[in-house]
């Protein structure tokens, strides 16, 4: 199989492109014309081509895209030629109509459809039932897409020398040894279970599972708080057949007008977009597609994916084959699970005659930060959808007898999460929901192995009956529950307040903990002391708040506990208000655009030399701007960090303004936080920003020496390649609340920056005046130069000086300015 394309605007260069190809060939050709230009132009192609290849079998349609030579065109038309020595080939055109049944069989005669059949091409003017159908009568996959129309003008598909303005065409592809790979990416992520549609007027959908379509959106997105139609935008309903339906305008009833009508009875599914997803999902599949080097690769896109994914990012992966190319569709035509048109999807169709031909060797590129929890997600709802029906299945067949198990841990004989869930449903609005968690279960487990860490648990649930019994009664302990690994729940009723039951369960825990627990199997010499965490919620502290909610906000609660080192924790002292929850959200979603908009901007601080007052230096700053506004780093960084987010903006924010003062001559500093020393990939992004720099000691990297740093030995590796390097390297907040002496030895900085809540009050705090001169004269033995920050008046600035302090920073000398 041979394949040559060209994107040709006149007759003159179709006849130059049949000369860089032998048309003598005894041979099969298909030939695809996919183009922008009007009718007329591409009938006259048509019959040029069907005059050189007399044999050749030749389909198209109108679109106002086409993808060659890795690149996105707007204007002519593109000729695709596939040249079969051993696929042979047959094709047809049909009119659309309702008459779906008799066009199948009147198809599938025509094509002459056999065993050797692998594969077949179709261009349809509109969607049409005849796919889904066809998928019924036979197996064979079918690719392609739906004509766009251009410049308000008719949508038309080409056969042969002929268009038509409502019709199908199909080219199938039969040979044994044709080897075809197919695949479908989309950015529709389906989040959380199934959903049933219970009650619909038109394209308002009133209801899902008997609640309103509003009240699920609330639940799942909002917490059940108050939720505004623009955010609903990005999370629209995708249904099994994959038609996506996007929420137009909420009714005061709960109803939700939708762009697409859906059926009573249909399970649709909350979904989320996220172009990168695709951009990773095409990179991985590429990767596969490598190993058998297709000869061909056809592209039919999503008109719509050009409004969300800038430039050629998700074609370009292709470029690593013999020949891609493609059209942009208002449809797809793909064979899934099931034949059919698929919306907002990327799909492919590759081809090759030769099954030898040797693998790609492509370089796998890193996966961006978000694509592992997209893929968790998925898998998690697949996991939970098979878990369903051999549950259901098993119900089926055992019903009595797996009904009282399935509510039961075998474990611990305690009843089990599932039990838990059904009383939750019950819950009062006088009663309580408690969790416990051995915190040092993981540990046993590793120094012990699972024999000992599962007695330990037996003894444990054992202990709590019989302390709770002795405590509040026998009936209190049926309400004990056995939820997770190592993990028990008590839900139960109690006219006191939350706090008096919090103070009552901590002293329990504190005496759970004196206890040396002996299960078998642990070696004579030795014994176990346990550490317990518990957390609490009350439902009348969350009045609006259903049973399962109240148990998440109770293990919550006993995770914060944890992080605070505090037996047990309410859940009421984690509360955070809607609107906080709300501005962080927005935030997040303001720091998105502006990295989607490359609104990031960077400022800059200058820094002085003591005494002379003259600029030495300057610290480059990060600052997002969204509709003219300008937001400074203290609002929006602690709510990024430690997310994909920060990691993107971090990125940006190096490269570009290492790329801005690449040539230039004054002395600058950029900051290096612990979650970027993390990636290798924004190590090896300020690599080569350096080796770009003319003078890289103009350079100076600030570190945070602080307890984030869990592995010290690599922080000190980075921070050494990098002087080696030629820049500066500076310590910054050193004399703030963590600073290891002996670490800032090993990192042997050039310049140490003395934390700002030191220098702040040095004007009218003695103590903190000695301690900043005793940590100057430390920093000289060190052999390092010093940085006073927050120089904020003129009293504090001679001060600092008279201490010994190198360089001056603060509002006082200068504020933070636009630097380009």
């Amino acid at each position: 199989m041979r394949s040559y394309s060209a994107l040709i605007t006149d007759h003159q260069q179709l006849t130059s492109f049949f000369q860089t190809f032998s048309t003598t060939d005894p041979a099969s050709y298909l030939v695809q014309i996919l183009s922008v230009d009007l009718e007329e132009r591409v009938r006259d192609y048509a019959r040029q081509v069907s005059a050189a290849l007399p044999s050749s079998h030749i389909i198209g349609h109108s679109t106002r895209h086409t993808i060659f030579d890795d690149q996105i065109h707007h204007e002519g038309s593109l000729i695709i030629v596939s040249v079969f020595e051993r696929t042979a080939i047959t094709s047809t055109v049909m009119p659309l109509s309702e008459k779906v049944t008799h066009h199948v069989d009147t198809v599938s005669e025509s094509l002459v459809l056999t065993e050797s059949s692998k594969s077949i091409i179709s261009f349809a003017t509109q969607a049409n039932p005849i796919f889904s159908a066809f998928g019924q009568h036979s197996e064979v996959p079918i690719s392609g897409g739906l004509a766009s129309s251009v410049d308000e003008r008719c949508e038309w598909v080409l056969h042969g020398t002929q268009t038509y303005r409502n019709a199908v065409v199909f080219a199938a592809l039969h040979g044994e040894y044709l080897q075809v790979q197919r695949n479908a990416f989309s950015e529709w992520s389906p989040i959380g279970g199934a959903l049933r549609v219970t009650d619909v007027e038109g394209t308002v959908l009133k209801s899902l599972d008997y609640q309103t379509t509003y009240q699920i959106y609330q639940q799942r997105l909002a917490e059940n708080h108050p939720i505004m139609l623009e955010h609903l935008y990005s999370f629209p309903l995708r249904t099994s057949s994959g038609k996506i339906c996007s929420p137009r305008e909420i009714y005061d009833d709960g109803g939700i007008r939708f762009d697409q009508s859906v059926d009573i009875g249909d399970e649709v599914r909350i979904c989320y977009n996220h172009p990168s997803l695709t951009l990773e999902q095409v990179r991985h599949d590429v990767l596969k597609l490598a190993r058998h080097n297709p000869e061909s690769v056809f592209i039919y896109n999503c008109e719509s994916r050009l409004e969300f994914l800038e430039g050629t990012s998700e074609i370009k992966p292709f470029e690593h084959f013999d020949l891609c190319n493609g059209s942009y569709c208002m449809g797809e035509i793909y064979r899934g699970e099931s034949q059919g048109t698929l919306h907002h999807s990327m799909t492919y169709l590759a081809l090759s005659e030769d099954a030898e031909r040797p693998p790609l060797e492509i370089e796998q590129t890193e996966d961006g930060p978000i694509s592992p929890l997209f893929h968790l997600i998925r898998h998690s709802i697949d996991e939970l959808d098979q878990t369903q029906k051999g549950m259901e299945n098993k119900l089926a067949k055992q019903a009595e007898k797996l009904i009282e198990s399935y509510r039961l841990d075998k474990h611990t004989g305690l009843k089990n999460r599932v039990a838990l869930q059904e009383r939750l449903k019950s819950l009062k609005a006088d009663e309580h929901v408690i969790t416990i968690k051995l915190s040092n279960f993981h540990q046993v487990n590793e120094k012990y192995g699972y024999q000992v860490a599962d007695e330990l648990i037996r003894d444990l649930s054992d202990h709590f009956i019989e302390r709770l019994s002795q405590r509040r009664g026998n009936d209190f302990v049926k309400n004990l529950y056995y939820i997770g690994t190592a993990e028990w729940a008590i839900v139960f009723k109690a006219e006191v307040s939350s706090e008096l039951i919090q103070r009552e369960f901590s002293a329990f825990a504190d005496q759970m903990e004196r206890i040396n627990f002996e299960p078998y199997g642990l070696p004579d010499i030795d014994y176990l002391s346990v550490s317990i965490t518990g957390g609490i919620a009350s439902a009348s502290d969350f009045p609006e708040v259903q049973g399962d909610e109240l148990l998440l906000k109770s293990i919550d609660a006993r995770r914060t506990g944890k992080e605070r080192n505090t037996h047990f924790f309410n859940a009421k002292d984690c509360l955070v208000t809607a609107e906080q929850q709300q501005d962080k959200i927005e935030l997040m979603g303001v720091v998105s655009r502006a990295i989607l908009r490359k609104n990031i901007i960077t400022y800059s601080q200058p820094i002085f030399a003591a005494h002379t007052r003259e600029q030495k230096s300057q610290e480059c700053l990060v600052r997002i701007e969204d509709e003219g506004n300008i937001i400074s780093p203290g609002r929006f960084l602690p709510i990024i960090e430690g997310t994909h987010l920060y990691t993107r903006l971090s990125r940006y924010m190096l490269s570009s303004t290492l790329g801005y003062m690449a040539d230039r001559e004054e002395s600058f500093s950029i900051n290096l936080s612990p979650q970027d020393m993390l990636s290798d990939k924004t190590l090896y992004l300020l690599e080569e920003s350096i080796a770009k720099l003319n003078d890289p000691y103009r350079l100076g990297i600030e570190v945070l020496e602080s307890e984030q740093i869990k592995d010290f030995g690599r922080m000190s590796e980075i921070c050494s390649h990098f002087k080696q390097m030629g820049v500066r390297l500076l310590v910054d907040d050193f004399g703030s609340g963590y600073s290891n002496i002996d670490e800032i030895i090993r990192l042997e900085p050039d310049i140490i920056k003395l934390d700002g809540s030191l220098i702040k009050t040095i004007d009218v705090d003695k103590k903190q005046r000695q301690i900043t001169g005793q940590l100057v004269k430390l920093c000289q033995v060190l052999n390092a130069k010093t940085i006073a920050e927050f120089v904020h008046n003129q009293e504090v600035c001679n001060i600092a000086e008279d201490l010994g302090v190198d360089y001056l920073q603060g509002f006082y000398l200068a504020e933070p300015t636009r630097l380009f």
